[in-house]
């Protein structure tokens, strides 16, 4: 397995990842500086409300849409009508998102951050167009890392040039805007140029057939935006924005350092599971059976870094964010807790399984959500940014031990039959 295709983007994908979160982990860290821990929390709850439309607009597709392309490569008809289906459908849902900020941007309680959710909607704009599902499933993965990296090099090193004082929240986020809008350009220009799809005429039942196979998808997505991107936007309505800048700072660094590892595992090889889940099962048992003990030994570290790095953090960023370590030693756990679940989940559940599988790993989420929200509604009240932290670490939790349940399950019954 070491030195297959998949292994060896793997490699590619995390020198390109490296990049890709080590120049948000230089520009997290000064933006909490320039902008201070209140405006951080403005610019945060718009990143946050943003992500949280690009998981709507995604609707699933990314594991959905690109098993289907990687099940019908060799097959151009089949490849352009998947493609024209799922183009058409998120074009939809991105109109939806709109109308979506349109509501938000006039609630009382979030007026402070109109301005902020109208810029950073038009990265829901350029992600839509981003077409990651298709690259993934054609099995050219690499060259959407290369052109997301290149934006992020280009771009986010304005943030020093442009961003000085808490009253450039605005200018940080049309920035971190145009990373995706001109990532989005650039691919639909590739997508066009290398002849990797095409539009063709569709029918609306095409439409609802991509819609209904991603919706249990997505209802696992929305479920787990609950304690990731939602998370943000309950506490803002709970708390101060400056309370809201030091959870989110600690949050920010602990996923840059966990999707760093974990975001290349997933792109290189899901497409070969899906494959392995149809043609070798037993191979495929092998594969996520590497992958995970791969996973423990690499987050376990990154999750004893954050650990040790989270007190002198403090000294870092300055005195507002005082008892951001904290934060960030409670979320030290987190990393190892996606990684083990991701693969029991997405590679095990999604990739190998089937109708069966896919409505267990809904069902996971789904659960998960509700302990969230329960969670961080009552822990968050009553500790803040602290037990927004607590209410992560559970879900998590909650999502990795039942993967792990489930996934053990359809092997036996796999064995047995």
């Amino acid at each position: 397995m070491l030195w297959t295709k998949e292994a060896k983007d793997t490699i590619w994908l995390i020198g390109l990842q490296g990049v890709n979160y080590l120049v948000p982990l230089f520009v997290w860290p000064y933006l909490m500086v320039a902008l201070g821990a209140e405006q951080f929390g403005v610019y945060s709850f718009g990143i946050a409300l943003a992500q949280y439309l690009m998981m709507l607009v995604d609707f699933g597709f990314n594991l959905t849409a690109s098993k289907q392309i990687a099940l019908a490569q060799g097959d151009e008809l089949e490849t352009n009508r998947i493609f024209s289906a799922t183009m058409t459908a998120k074009l939809l849902l991105l109109c939806l998102s709109g109308i979506i900020v349109a509501i938000v941007s006039v609630i009382p309680a979030y007026i402070v951050y109109r301005n902020i959710v109208w810029i950073t909607w038009l990265m829901v704009v350029g992600n839509a167009f981003s077409m990651f599902w298709l690259f993934q499933g054609l099995g050219k993965i690499k060259l959407i890392s290369i052109v997301n990296t290149a934006m992020k090099l280009l771009i986010l090193p304005l943030v020093f040039v442009f961003v000085k004082t808490p009253a450039d929240a605005n200018i940080a986020a049309w920035i971190q805007a145009a990373v995706f809008v001109g990532s989005g350009i650039v691919i639909v220009w590739l997508t066009k140029k290398l002849s990797l799809a095409q539009v063709v005429p569709i029918q609306w039942k095409d439409i609802k057939e991509q819609l209904k196979s991603s919706f249990s998808i997505f209802l696992s997505s929305a479920a787990t935006s609950t304690y990731t991107a939602l998370f943000v936007v309950i506490l803002a309505y709970m708390v101060s924005a400056d309370e809201v800048g030091r959870y989110s700072a600690a949050e920010k660094i602990m996923r840059s350092i966990c999707y760093l590892i974990w975001m290349p595992i997933s792109q290189a090889y899901f497409p070969r599971a899906s494959k392995l889940g149809k043609e070798n099962p037993i191979e495929g048992k092998r594969l996520m059976r590497h992958l995970t003990l791969f996973i423990i030994v690499a987050l376990g570290f990154a999750g004893i870094a954050i650990a040790i790095a989270a007190e002198p953090l403090v000294n870092l960023l300055g005195k507002d964010y005082t008892g951001i370590g904290t934060i960030a030693a409670i979320l030290s756990v987190v990393p190892v807790l996606i990684g083990i679940g991701g693969i029991q989940g997405q590679m095990g559940l999604i990739a190998m399984g089937g109708e069966r599988e896919k409505k267990a790993f809904r069902n996971v989420y789904l659960m998960a959500g509700v302990i969230a929200l329960v969670s961080v509604c009552i822990l968050s009240y009553i500790w803040g940014a602290v037990g927004a932290a607590i209410a992560l670490v559970l879900a998590e939790g909650f999502v990795c031990v039942s993967m792990c349940i489930i996934e053990q399950r359809r092997w036996r019954t796999i064995w047995h039959s």
